[in-house]
């Protein structure tokens, strides 16, 4: 093979190379860093959960008994604020969608408020992975309030929310946190 050739074969191999190293060096260049701080970084949504009217006896065995902690000190703790009911959770997963339902009884307890028992039960959709995710989530308590204007026929009142913990399905749940929902 001749000098010639061969300069003009290195030729062909070597600037496609140097053009395609000049231009990859000129995008790395009008790159920018960027800085961002907690503040830059908007709250995650609180996800919904369902509100059912139901028998609690029936919570774990049709709505899920799978672990959680429920935040019940410091941060995250329950609140009702107009008919919206917030809470914090905590549950080993991370790899599938789990679900969150608030059960309340049929019945309501006798007292001034009154009380109903509720209990939030957990599906987590068979999730083995072992994660420790804390998620925020929002459920609408107007069946709640539907359940006392029918019961007592009056548009106003007061519903001492009784939570109960986890348990084995044979036995009563235990009460483990309350709050007032008042409505107009």
């Amino acid at each position: 093979m001749s000098l010639r050739r061969i300069s003009w074969l290195v030729a062909c191999l070597v600037i496609p190379v140097a053009v395609g190293c000049g231009q990859e060096s000129e995008i790395v260049k009008e790159e920018q860093p960027v800085s961002v701080t907690p503040g830059d970084v908007p709250d995650p949504l609180p996800l919904m959960g369902e509100v059912v009217i139901d028998d609690i006896d029936m919570a774990l065995e049709h709505w899920g008994d799978d672990v959680y902690e429920l935040h019940t000190v410091g941060e995250g703790v329950p609140v009702v604020e107009d008919d919206t009911l917030t809470l914090t959770v905590s549950y080993g997963g991370g790899c599938a969608r789990h679900d969150f339902t608030l059960v309340a009884d049929d019945e309501f307890r006798q007292s001034s408020p009154v009380q109903l028992d509720v209990f939030l039960s957990h599906d987590a959709n068979d999730d083995r992975c072992e994660a420790y995710p804390t998620e925020t989530y929002e459920f609408d308590l107007t069946p709640i309030q539907a359940l006392y204007q029918e019961t007592y026929g009056t548009d106003a009142g007061a519903v001492l929310l009784r939570f109960h913990g986890q348990g084995v399905p044979e036995d009563e749940p235990v009460l483990f946190y309350s709050l007032i929902y008042t409505f107009e």
